[in-house]
């Protein structure tokens, strides 16, 4: 495991878990205290980020980590009353996850078993349908009831009945998704069951979608959808019920093999309770056919629904897990019936046969004894491996070449509160030389060519001005360590050096990053590894903050590490 604790200059300290330390975690306020509006816009945007790396599967490192803010802004939105994102957009939030599922199976078309894009997809879609289906039984929880017998259909029970056209308006607005992504899952039980394992989320992110179901079913037991009458035929006196999201996603192909069944009601009736009756009906369904399963998701127990499915495990889990020793134990048990079912016949077959299943036992042998000393070799390393804690105070920011091009503005003000040296390696302005010459525009297009050439003459122009006054927040780095005073003359030989640029910007970060064994090595057979760190890489690069990651260099982007730092 490894632990970034930052401090910024203040002296304020915020410890970071995780190995990708190129993302700002820490939220500005609480979801809670933001307006309505700002939160839905906050909430766009994480929502389409997530999906975004899904499509494109660029930067999935990260993916849990947005993954679990768009389900703590949506679940924070779903408090709203009235609600913000209405019923039209809470269908078209809940289609582009099925498009993701569809996306990502249709990319992997012949494998029989689901591939890791498949399982993020339908994990994310299963977290938010939970997310909804939790609101949906607070909702119906504060419907009013009949009184015990208002009600004909009721039976004159004791406990009365909740009808229809008593439904609040804000579960108005969500059964209409909750029935679309119930007609998917119905069409589709390949991309859901067996469950794909959980997302590595904070402990109550996201609720388990079988519980929030049998909690549904429970409270949709005591709705009564007769209060309007669905008919299956036709007839001269019936009008043909049509949903509207029935109407809005007519030949989606993710929902073409969910069921559908006309359905048909009196002309006279009111059509909006009559929907919402069809709605109910089918959701009934639906959790009647999760009770139906070959191995039942939900059933009856003790007077109630409970979940019956198998807790997944989670995404990411090292083989030293509970999970992983359960899978070996699995592999072990195949082995050791494969072995049985090899052993010697008493007295049958000719010789060869005799051979032929003895060589067999030998090589299953063979392969149980390699199996056991892998994981033998898998428990040492889980046990020799120590937490890395990484306590960063931010003294010198090492930006590269596209920081200049991209963020000069924010290098300015970081330049300019005081509290940090700018270092700037060589090979940055030897880059910037050659990009305001115009040297990369073969490799561009007009427009964006000039573009990148006046930014870069704009940086040249800045670092000169700053050596030339001596800005005493500003330095020039060599990658062999060798700090300049002026850029005048600015040329290095790099020929004997191996790697590439990116690696000659790294160089300059080790540089400020003097290890010693004896500083850093705990006395202590279970104490972590702690290391200090006061310079910190700003890129965007991908690859470049892998290598950061891997040589512990602290990583943050320009706009993060402005926000974190609290300047401009």
């Amino acid at each position: 495991a490894r632990v970034e604790i930052w401090v910024r200059p203040g002296g304020h300290t915020l410890p970071r878990t995780g190995s990708e330390s190129g993302r700002e975690s820490e939220q500005d306020s609480e979801l809670g205290a933001l307006s309505t509006s700002d939160l839905n816009k906050r909430f766009i945007l994480s929502f389409l980020h997530a999906h975004g790396k899904l499509f494109t599967k660029v930067g999935m490192e990260t993916f849990p980590e947005v993954a679990a803010r768009v389900l703590q802004e949506f679940h924070a939105l779903l408090q709203h009353s009235p609600s913000p994102l209405g019923s039209t957009r809470m269908l078209q939030i809940t289609t582009i996850n099925m498009f993701a599922v569809y996306n990502a199976h249709s990319r992997d078309p012949g494998s029989e078993t689901r591939s890791v894009l498949q399982e993020q997809t339908t994990a994310l879609g299963l977290a938010m349908f939970a997310l909804l289906v939790q609101r949906c039984t607070e909702l119906l929880k504060e419907t009013p009831r009949a009184p015990p017998g208002a009600d004909e259909s009721d039976g004159g029970e004791e406990e009365g009945v909740v009808k229809v056209s008593s439904f609040l308006l804000d579960l108005r607005e969500l059964l209409p998704c909750v029935k679309v992504w119930s007609d998917w899952m119905l069409g589709q039980p390949e991309q859901w069951n067996p469950a794909p394992p959980s997302l590595p989320l904070p402990i109550g992110c996201a609720p388990d979608v079988w519980q929030c179901l049998a909690e549904l079913c429970n409270v949709l037991a005591l709705v009564s959808q007769a209060e309007v009458p669905l008919y299956k035929d036709p007839d001269e006196e019936l009008s043909l019920l049509v949903l509207e999201e029935d109407r809005l996603l007519s030949g989606f192909i993710p929902l073409l093999g969910a069921p559908q069944e006309p359905c048909y009601v009196d002309s006279d009736c009111d059509k909006a309770i009559a929907a919402d009756c069809k709605r109910v009906t089918v959701l009934k369904y639906f959790l009647e056919a999760l009770c139906g399963q070959e191995e039942p998701l939900l059933a009856f127990k003790g007077g109630k629904y409970v979940s019956m499915a198998a807790v997944p495990h989670t995404m990411g889990k090292e083989t030293g897990s509970h999970e992983g020793k359960q899978a070996d134990n699995q592999d072990d048990d195949v082995l050791i019936e494969a072995l049985d079912e090899f052993s010697e016949p008493e007295g049958s077959g000719s010789e060869d046969d005799i051979r032929e299943l003895r060589a067999r036992r030998q090589a299953l042998s063979l392969k149980l004894a390699q199996e056991q000393r892998r994981r033998d070799q898998i428990q040492a390393v889980l046990q020799t491996c120590r937490q890395l804690e990484i306590e960063v105070s931010p003294v010198f920011l090492v930006p590269d070449t596209n920081g200049f091009i991209d963020h000069l503005d924010s290098l300015k003000c970081l330049l300019g509160c005081g509290l940090f040296i700018l270092v700037v390696p060589l090979i940055v302005i030897t880059e910037l030389d050659g990009l305001a010459r115009g040297q990369d525009s073969e490799r561009r297009s007009g427009s964006h060519a000039r573009q990148v050439q006046e930014r870069a003459r704009a940086a040249v122009a800045f670092l000169e001005r700053g050596f030339e006054a001596r800005e005493p927040g500003l330095r020039a780095l060599t990658s062999r360590g060798n700090e300049l005073e002026s850029i005048a003359f600015r040329s290095e030989d790099t020929s004997g050096q191996q790697g590439n640029n990116d690696d000659l910007i790294l160089s300059c970060c080790l540089h400020y990053c003097k290890d010693k064994a004896k500083d850093f090595m705990p006395t202590q057979r279970d104490d972590p590894v702690r290391l200090r760190r006061e310079v910190v890489l700003l890129t965007d690069d991908r690859n470049l903050r892998v290598k950061a990651l891997t040589r512990n260099v602290p990583v943050r982007d320009i706009p993060a590490f402005l926000k974190w730092a609290k300047v401009g």
